[in-house]
């Protein structure tokens, strides 16, 4: 399963055993969690094991950035813990940089209320699925055989990029796609939101041929692993 932060809330998209996509609208994570039932793995496009104190970054953001140069610039460093309770920007650029030697992008502070409903959700949740973290356009490129797609995600061929490496992967991508696209509202759910959670169920699909950014993720202060999830190139699924 794939899910993606979009602007109603949190979109999961679930292939289940027989090849069949089903996608999932739900306002708050915990209840989106609750009624995919019992997942195998979920993959998530948002930071899950955050920045320790002192540290101005996480290993797998910097991996995945060489990785999928010259998209780089989509993956940005997550705040640290600190700067999840701050009420303003500025209050949370302080805090992170007393905490990490840096401020927070406008791109981290925008999505800081999901970053922490995540976090708070894995910190108290422990009869709950694998949920993993994953990155969009990491995931293209290790699908892509590991080449990143350079199109922008939100323009006409970049959807069109896209949609033919999932569909080289998963042939009902596109389908599911445009079923997604119809069943739901732009002011909720943005083209590229239902790209990016497809993305993620079809790399969760291929589990356990994955692999990880770094190859042994440390974790943080509660114990989350600071990875990023992607398919595994090299193996052959199934074996």
């Amino acid at each position: 399963m794939g899910v993606d932060g979009c602007r109603a809330g949190w979109l999961c998209a679930a292939i289940d055993d027989t090849g069949n996509c089903s996608f999932v609208l739900e306002r708050s994570f915990r209840r989106l969690i609750s009624a995919l039932g019992e997942a195998s793995l979920v993959l998530v496009d948002m930071p899950i094991g955050l920045p320790l104190p002192g540290q101005a970054g996480r290993e797998c953001d910097a991996l995945a950035r060489r990785a999928i140069a010259p998209r780089g610039s989509t993956v940005f460093s997550p705040p640290g813990r600190a700067a999840l309770a701050a009420p303003t920007y500025e209050s949370a650029c302080q805090a992170n940089q007393r905490e990490h030697g840096r401020k927070i992008s406008m791109q981290s502070w925008n999505i800081v209320p999901k970053i922490d409903e995540v976090d708070r959700f894995l910190r108290g949740d422990a009869a709950r699925p694998p949920i993993r973290e994953m990155h969009p356009e990491l995931a293209f490129w290790a699908l892509n055989g590991r080449e990143a797609l350079r199109a922008r995600k939100k323009s006409p061929a970049g959807v069109e990029a896209r949609l033919a490496v999932l569909s080289r992967h998963y042939p009902p991508a596109r389908a599911s796609y445009e079923r997604c696209l119809a069943a739901t509202a732009r002011k909720d759910v943005a083209r590229d939101d239902i790209i990016d959670a497809l993305v993620g169920a079809v790399t969760a699909r291929r589990a356990p041929a994955l692999a990880c950014f770094p190859a042994l993720p440390p974790r943080d202060v509660f114990g989350l692993p600071m990875e990023i999830v992607f398919a595994d190139p090299e193996a052959v699924v199934g074996s």
